[in-house]
Protein backbone atom coordinates (compact mmCIF):
# COMPACT_ATOMS: atom_id res chain seq x y z
CA UNK A 1 0.00 0.00 0.00
CA UNK A 2 2.78 2.26 0.71
CA UNK A 3 4.41 1.74 -2.70
CA UNK A 4 1.80 2.45 -4.29
CA UNK A 5 0.71 5.50 -2.28
CA UNK A 6 4.17 7.31 -1.21
CA UNK A 7 6.49 5.70 -3.65
CA UNK A 8 5.00 5.35 -7.22
CA UNK A 9 1.31 6.52 -7.37
CA UNK A 10 2.47 7.20 -11.48
CA UNK A 11 3.01 3.95 -12.34
CA UNK A 12 -0.43 2.61 -11.70
CA UNK A 13 -1.96 6.41 -12.92
CA UNK A 14 -2.82 8.28 -9.56
CA UNK A 15 -2.40 11.82 -9.66
CA UNK A 16 -2.04 13.85 -6.30
CA UNK A 17 -4.13 17.40 -6.32
CA UNK A 18 -2.26 20.14 -5.54
CA UNK A 19 -2.55 18.95 -1.53
CA UNK A 20 -0.90 15.87 -2.51
CA UNK A 21 -3.97 13.96 -1.94
CA UNK A 22 -5.52 10.89 -3.49
CA UNK A 23 -8.61 9.75 -4.24
CA UNK A 24 -9.53 6.50 -1.94
CA UNK A 25 -12.00 5.44 -4.84
CA UNK A 26 -8.67 5.35 -7.23
CA UNK A 27 -6.64 3.47 -5.20
CA UNK A 28 -9.80 0.95 -4.94
CA UNK A 29 -9.54 0.52 -8.45
CA UNK A 30 -5.74 0.48 -9.08
CA UNK A 31 -6.06 -2.73 -6.25
CA UNK A 32 -9.03 -4.22 -8.53
CA UNK A 33 -7.50 -4.07 -11.55
CA UNK A 34 -4.00 -5.04 -10.57
CA UNK A 35 -5.35 -7.81 -8.78
CA UNK A 36 -3.94 -7.25 -5.61
CA UNK A 37 -6.90 -7.39 -3.42
CA UNK A 38 -10.17 -9.76 -4.19
CA UNK A 39 -13.54 -9.21 -3.12
CA UNK A 40 -12.70 -6.16 -1.79
CA UNK A 41 -15.47 -3.21 -1.08
CA UNK A 42 -14.79 0.63 -1.11
CA UNK A 43 -16.10 0.69 2.70
CA UNK A 44 -13.91 -1.96 3.58
CA UNK A 45 -11.04 -0.02 2.21
CA UNK A 46 -11.54 3.25 4.04
CA UNK A 47 -11.74 1.51 6.82
CA UNK A 48 -8.33 0.09 6.72
CA UNK A 49 -7.31 3.51 6.13
CA UNK A 50 -8.83 5.06 9.34
CA UNK A 51 -7.96 2.39 11.62
CA UNK A 52 -5.20 0.11 10.67
CA UNK A 53 -3.18 2.49 7.73
CA UNK A 54 -3.79 5.59 10.61
CA UNK A 55 -0.71 6.01 11.54
CA UNK A 56 1.22 6.38 8.22
CA UNK A 57 -1.68 8.67 6.19
CA UNK A 58 -3.69 11.57 6.70
CA UNK A 59 -7.40 11.48 5.99
CA UNK A 60 -10.23 14.46 4.86
CA UNK A 61 -13.39 14.56 6.51
CA UNK A 62 -15.19 11.84 4.97
CA UNK A 63 -12.82 9.61 4.45
CA UNK A 64 -12.34 10.42 0.34
CA UNK A 65 -8.98 11.61 0.22
CA UNK A 66 -6.05 10.41 1.52
CA UNK A 67 -2.16 11.29 1.58
CA UNK A 68 0.80 9.19 2.99
CA UNK A 69 2.50 11.40 6.08
CA UNK A 70 5.91 10.23 4.12
CA UNK A 71 6.08 10.92 0.38
CA UNK A 72 9.19 9.53 -1.58
CA UNK A 73 7.95 10.46 -4.87
CA UNK A 74 9.14 13.30 -6.67
CA UNK A 75 6.31 16.07 -7.65
CA UNK A 76 4.83 16.78 -11.21
CA UNK A 77 7.62 18.62 -13.12
CA UNK A 78 6.79 21.36 -15.60
CA UNK A 79 8.56 20.88 -19.19
CA UNK A 80 8.31 22.86 -22.06
CA UNK A 81 6.84 21.45 -25.55
CA UNK A 82 9.92 20.60 -26.67
CA UNK A 83 10.26 17.95 -24.50
CA UNK A 84 6.48 17.04 -25.12
CA UNK A 85 6.76 17.03 -29.32
CA UNK A 86 10.11 14.55 -28.75
CA UNK A 87 7.09 11.78 -27.57
CA UNK A 88 5.99 9.57 -30.30
CA UNK A 89 2.64 8.83 -28.63
CA UNK A 90 0.29 9.61 -25.93
CA UNK A 91 -2.64 8.03 -24.86
CA UNK A 92 -5.69 9.32 -22.64
CA UNK A 93 -8.98 8.45 -22.08
CA UNK A 94 -12.60 10.95 -21.83
CA UNK A 95 -16.03 10.06 -21.18
CA UNK A 96 -18.29 9.97 -24.42
CA UNK A 97 -20.18 13.00 -23.76
CA UNK A 98 -16.40 15.09 -23.25
CA UNK A 99 -15.44 13.46 -26.98
CA UNK A 100 -18.84 14.66 -28.61
CA UNK A 101 -18.12 18.11 -26.87
CA UNK A 102 -14.51 17.94 -28.02
CA UNK A 103 -15.21 17.28 -31.65
CA UNK A 104 -18.04 20.32 -31.97
CA UNK A 105 -15.67 22.67 -29.60
CA UNK A 106 -12.70 21.73 -31.44
CA UNK A 107 -10.22 22.49 -27.93
CA UNK A 108 -11.03 21.76 -24.08
CA UNK A 109 -9.45 23.47 -21.20
CA UNK A 110 -9.56 21.22 -17.97
CA UNK A 111 -9.67 22.81 -14.31
CA UNK A 112 -7.63 19.76 -13.35
CA UNK A 113 -4.72 18.28 -15.14
CA UNK A 114 -5.85 15.88 -17.49
CA UNK A 115 -3.41 12.99 -17.74
CA UNK A 116 -2.21 11.51 -20.86
CA UNK A 117 -0.26 7.89 -20.43
CA UNK A 118 3.11 7.01 -22.29
CA UNK A 119 1.96 3.65 -21.79
CA UNK A 120 -1.04 2.36 -23.88
CA UNK A 121 -1.61 -0.36 -21.71
CA UNK A 122 -2.52 1.44 -18.89
CA UNK A 123 -4.65 4.07 -20.38
CA UNK A 124 -6.65 1.33 -21.45
CA UNK A 125 -7.14 -0.09 -17.79
CA UNK A 126 -8.32 3.62 -16.77
CA UNK A 127 -10.42 3.59 -19.67
CA UNK A 128 -12.27 0.51 -18.57
CA UNK A 129 -12.39 1.38 -15.11
CA UNK A 130 -13.83 4.84 -15.79
CA UNK A 131 -16.46 3.57 -18.70
CA UNK A 132 -14.40 6.03 -21.32
CA UNK A 133 -13.17 5.92 -24.58
CA UNK A 134 -9.44 5.03 -25.01
CA UNK A 135 -8.04 8.35 -27.26
CA UNK A 136 -4.54 8.11 -28.74
CA UNK A 137 -2.81 11.85 -28.82
CA UNK A 138 -0.53 13.32 -31.25
CA UNK A 139 2.08 15.44 -29.23
CA UNK A 140 3.18 16.96 -32.32
CA UNK A 141 -0.61 18.25 -32.73
CA UNK A 142 -1.01 19.69 -29.04
CA UNK A 143 -0.48 23.53 -28.17
CA UNK A 144 2.55 24.83 -27.97
CA UNK A 145 1.60 27.87 -25.72
CA UNK A 146 0.16 25.11 -23.55
CA UNK A 147 1.24 24.05 -20.02
CA UNK A 148 2.85 20.72 -19.58
CA UNK A 149 4.20 18.54 -16.75
CA UNK A 150 5.78 15.55 -16.52
CA UNK A 151 5.23 12.71 -13.94
CA UNK A 152 7.66 10.12 -13.27
CA UNK A 153 7.95 8.00 -16.38
CA UNK A 154 4.41 7.12 -17.29
CA UNK A 155 2.25 10.72 -17.23
CA UNK A 156 2.17 13.67 -18.74
CA UNK A 157 -0.69 16.03 -17.52
CA UNK A 158 -1.97 18.96 -19.46
CA UNK A 159 -4.69 21.35 -18.90
CA UNK A 160 -5.56 21.96 -22.67
CA UNK A 161 -6.52 19.37 -25.29
CA UNK A 162 -7.15 20.25 -28.82
CA UNK A 163 -9.28 17.56 -31.35
CA UNK A 164 -6.52 17.73 -34.49
CA UNK A 165 -4.20 16.06 -31.74
CA UNK A 166 -6.65 13.13 -30.76
CA UNK A 167 -7.35 9.85 -32.83
CA UNK A 168 -10.70 8.31 -31.40
CA UNK A 169 -13.93 6.76 -32.34
CA UNK A 170 -16.10 8.34 -35.10
CA UNK A 171 -18.17 10.42 -34.11
CA UNK A 172 -20.94 9.38 -36.20
CA UNK A 173 -24.89 8.38 -36.39
CA UNK A 174 -23.99 5.21 -34.74
CA UNK A 175 -22.16 6.53 -32.27
CA UNK A 176 -24.58 8.80 -30.96
CA UNK A 177 -27.84 5.99 -30.93
CA UNK A 178 -24.64 4.16 -28.68
CA UNK A 179 -23.53 6.57 -26.20
CA UNK A 180 -26.89 9.27 -26.21
CA UNK A 181 -29.66 6.78 -26.82
CA UNK A 182 -31.90 8.16 -24.23
CA UNK A 183 -30.68 11.80 -24.48
CA UNK A 184 -30.40 14.24 -27.02
CA UNK A 185 -26.41 15.75 -27.34
CA UNK A 186 -26.00 18.94 -28.22
CA UNK A 187 -25.28 20.34 -32.27
CA UNK A 188 -23.56 22.57 -33.93
CA UNK A 189 -25.73 25.41 -34.45
CA UNK A 190 -27.71 26.14 -38.22
CA UNK A 191 -25.86 28.03 -40.77
CA UNK A 192 -27.97 30.91 -41.52
CA UNK A 193 -28.11 29.64 -44.92
CA UNK A 194 -29.64 26.32 -43.93
CA UNK A 195 -32.51 28.43 -42.07
CA UNK A 196 -32.77 30.87 -44.70
CA UNK A 197 -33.20 27.59 -47.55
CA UNK A 198 -35.94 26.19 -45.08
CA UNK A 199 -37.68 29.73 -44.74
CA UNK A 200 -37.61 29.93 -47.86
CA UNK A 201 -39.59 26.41 -48.20
CA UNK A 202 -42.00 27.68 -45.76
CA UNK A 203 -43.42 30.58 -47.60
CA UNK A 204 -43.07 29.04 -50.94
CA UNK A 205 -45.48 26.15 -49.75
CA UNK A 206 -48.91 25.05 -51.27
CA UNK A 207 -51.59 27.41 -49.82
CA UNK A 208 -53.72 24.34 -49.20
CA UNK A 209 -50.60 23.09 -46.85
CA UNK A 210 -50.68 25.49 -44.49
CA UNK A 211 -52.02 24.94 -41.25
CA UNK A 212 -55.36 26.62 -41.32
CA UNK A 213 -58.40 25.26 -38.89
CA UNK A 214 -60.63 23.20 -41.22
CA UNK A 215 -64.36 23.72 -41.60
CA UNK A 216 -65.79 20.40 -40.70
CA UNK A 217 -69.97 20.98 -40.38
CA UNK A 218 -70.44 20.40 -37.22
CA UNK A 219 -67.88 17.47 -37.03
CA UNK A 220 -65.66 17.47 -34.41
CA UNK A 221 -63.13 20.01 -36.01
CA UNK A 222 -59.43 19.34 -36.30
CA UNK A 223 -57.22 20.80 -33.77
CA UNK A 224 -55.21 23.84 -35.42
CA UNK A 225 -51.72 22.88 -36.61
CA UNK A 226 -51.46 19.57 -35.43
CA UNK A 227 -51.52 17.67 -38.42
CA UNK A 228 -48.70 20.60 -40.47
CA UNK A 229 -46.55 19.96 -37.18
CA UNK A 230 -46.13 16.71 -37.23
CA UNK A 231 -45.26 16.56 -40.99
CA UNK A 232 -42.47 19.37 -40.64
CA UNK A 233 -41.57 17.08 -38.00
CA UNK A 234 -40.77 14.43 -40.19
CA UNK A 235 -39.47 16.46 -42.86
CA UNK A 236 -36.79 17.89 -40.66
CA UNK A 237 -36.03 14.32 -39.57
CA UNK A 238 -35.19 13.33 -43.25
Amino acid sequence: MLYLTAHHPEEFGLIPDKDDFLKVKEIFQVLIFTKKAHNLKLDTLKNLFSYYFRDFFDFSDNLSLIKAKERFYSPPQEVDFNFIFRLKQLWTFVKPWMWYKLSLEEILYFQKPLPLFTEKELAEKWAKIKGALLIEVLPNFLDPEGRYQIFGQKVVLTEILPFKACRGPNINQKFIQKYFKNKEPQHKKESPLKLLQELSQELTQPQEDLPFRKITYGKKKEKPWKSWQKKRQKERER
